[in-house]
């Protein structure tokens, strides 16, 4: 059986609500005793912020690690473009992607179709055994 253990954490960070979301997953996912990338803190603060250098950087880096990882591991809340991104080549590259989601508003089917587990809270997160990676659908409407 093969073991999870690297996880590429896919989340936007760009306002409070999703700052506190993608922290809260960093803990609770490393309190588990996951290794977790997670692309807010390997921001190459090096190179100028919107330079042709740092996007390159950036991309590269953040791509180096969905093929790295086990799994990924999204915040679907706010649907950053980024994320969306990263799953959709997570899928492609046969990687588990994992959706967390606290909000209400409807999900697109393009995630739905192709997650492995969907979390409405970290207590499921949590207590979902990440070696066998069952599947947990989502059952709300989609988009």
């Amino acid at each position: 059986m093969k073991k999870y253990n690297k996880i590429y954490l896919a989340s936007g960070w760009f306002n409070e609500n999703q700052e506190r979301r993608v922290a809260e997953a960093e803990k609770v996912l490393r309190g588990l005793g996951f290794d977790v990338f997670s692309p807010r803190e390997h921001q190459n603060e090096h190179l100028e912020f919107g330079s042709i250098e740092w996007r390159q950087a950036t991309f590269d880096n953040d791509i180096d690690h969905v093929e790295w990882c086990d799994f990924v591991f999204a915040i679907y809340d706010e649907e950053d473009a980024g994320t969306m991104f990263e799953c959709g080549y997570a899928h492609k590259l046969g990687k588990p992607v994992l959706i967390y989601h606290e909000g209400e508003d409807i999900v697109n089917l393009m995630l739905t179709d192709s997650l492995t587990a969907y979390f409405k809270t970290f207590d499921e997160v949590k207590e979902y055994d990440f070696q066998t990676m069952k599947h947990k659908p989502y059952t709300g409407e989609v988009i």
